[in-house]
């Protein structure tokens, strides 16, 4: 038997791809390929053939390593097994996901990636709630932000343990506290001192009425490092952060949602107070159900050190998405992504006046289709075109990737 299939990000907006979650592939619906909640055990095995015209993320005219291609294709062959049951009140999951990255023309990049899931969320007597989480993944940096000549794909490792407890001392009201903690390391030896550390205490407090709807107070308290960085006059080794959030999920109406969180952010370098940061952050997203067909997810953030950015975390983020959805059948559905990101890297401390100083606007735009002509096959062919903006002229660059791609579960 023979599968087709696609890892769940494209080249154009993580590097080459990756199954972070295999329910959300580029251009098809998450919905559609939910698995089936009766079965404890899913697998889905998935291959996709990309066309990248700017693999390197070069600006125009130029070439990598002087007289080199600058597109290639791309072969993701990506495997998940996923475990999820409860257990009277106890929830048990797990899922492996494994992926490789294959290059036509410069088959010195290809490589490939593990990820794992473990988790409990458990609940004890009638007031005690919590969750254990243990996880994993992996995936390209960036080529956009990682200028190099070396022919070797850089891969972030990430690790995060989190635990959390609530005591409900009334049916619609908790206290809880939790814990984070995070790592995150590179394979290659010139991102080194990118390798970061995080320790994240939490205490909260939560409302949940009947109604489903729950809406959170958090106070965070990160101490950051990065341990093989040497603290100079441009660079810090360490950071204290504290965020007060107001996290949610809320029902607006019957074909509307919001979700996410609101909060401030103080965080205070180590060395160079130049680059502490003060201020307003969040991540809000609206799902709107226009009709039975058509659906429609709004997205806005603003955020300091967003780990899905893979840069230095003195980076603020500020980005607005749109992405429709159209399914004019049970079988066919038609999305789009518009997103306009920009970031702040927060400048030179003003110690070194030869360093530009750096903000990047990047705007995606996608489209996808894809057919489902069995409940456990899908079909998908998408278009993902971006162009950055910035005050270093080598960091601007266009490209365009197109994707066939197929997904087989059982």
């Amino acid at each position: 038997m023979t599968f087709f299939g696609i890892g769940s990000r494209l080249w154009a907006t993580r590097g080459a791809g990756r199954p972070l979650s295999i329910l959300l592939l580029s251009g098809v619906s998450a919905a559609a390929l939910a698995a089936d909640p009766a079965d404890a055990f899913n697998f889905y095995i998935s291959q996709s053939f990309q066309h990248d015209d700017n693999l390197y993320r070069l600006a125009d005219g130029v070439k990598p390593f002087g007289d080199g291609q600058r597109d290639d294709n791309i072969s993701v062959t990506s495997f998940s097994a996923m475990f999820d049951r409860v257990y009277s009140r106890q929830r048990l999951y797990a899922s492996v996901d494994l992926a490789y990255v294959a290059f036509d023309n410069y088959s010195d990049l290809d490589y490939d990636t593990k990820g794992m899931t473990a988790g409990w969320d458990w609940s004890f007597g009638s007031h005690w709630t919590g969750k254990l989480e243990l996880k994993q993944d992996e995936l390209a940096r960036d080529r956009s932000d990682f200028r190099t000549n070396s022919r070797e794909t850089s891969i972030n490792r990430r690790r995060t343990l989190d635990a959390e407890a609530d005591y409900w001392w009334h049916p619609d009201w908790a206290a809880g506290v939790g814990y984070e903690a995070f790592a995150s390391e590179y394979s290659d030896d010139a991102s080194q001192n990118l390798n970061y550390e995080a320790s994240i205490p939490e205490v909260s407090l939560t409302y949940r009425p009947q109604s489903g709807n729950k809406v959170s107070l958090r106070a965070r308290f990160t101490d950051g490092k990065y341990p093989d960085r040497t603290s100079s006059a441009i660079r810090d080794d360490g950071y204290s952060q504290r965020d007060l959030r107001l996290v949610g999920a809320w029902r607006l109406t019957g074909a509307s949602r919001l979700s996410g969180y609101l909060g401030y952010t103080s965080r205070e370098y180590e060395n160079l107070e130049v680059r502490d940061f003060s201020g307003m952050t969040a991540r809000l997203q609206h799902d709107w159900t226009i009709t039975g067909k058509v659906q429609l997810r709004t997205t806005a953030r603003r955020e300091i050190g967003a780990r899905e950015d893979l840069t230095d975390n003195s980076v603020v983020t500020k980005a607005v998405s749109v992405e429709p959805t159209w399914a004019p059948t049970a079988k066919i559905a038609l999305q789009g992504l518009l997103e306009w990101r920009q970031r702040d890297f927060r400048g030179d401390p003003g110690l070194v006046t030869s360093v530009v100083e750096q903000d990047d606007e990047t705007t995606t735009c996608r489209l996808s289709v894809s057919y489902m002509p069995l409940d456990s096959l899908s079909l998908s062919l998408s278009h993902t075109a971006s162009s950055r903006t910035s005050d270093r002229a080598a960091n601007e660059y266009d490209a365009n990737v197109t994707a066939l791609s197929a997904q087989y579960s059982f």
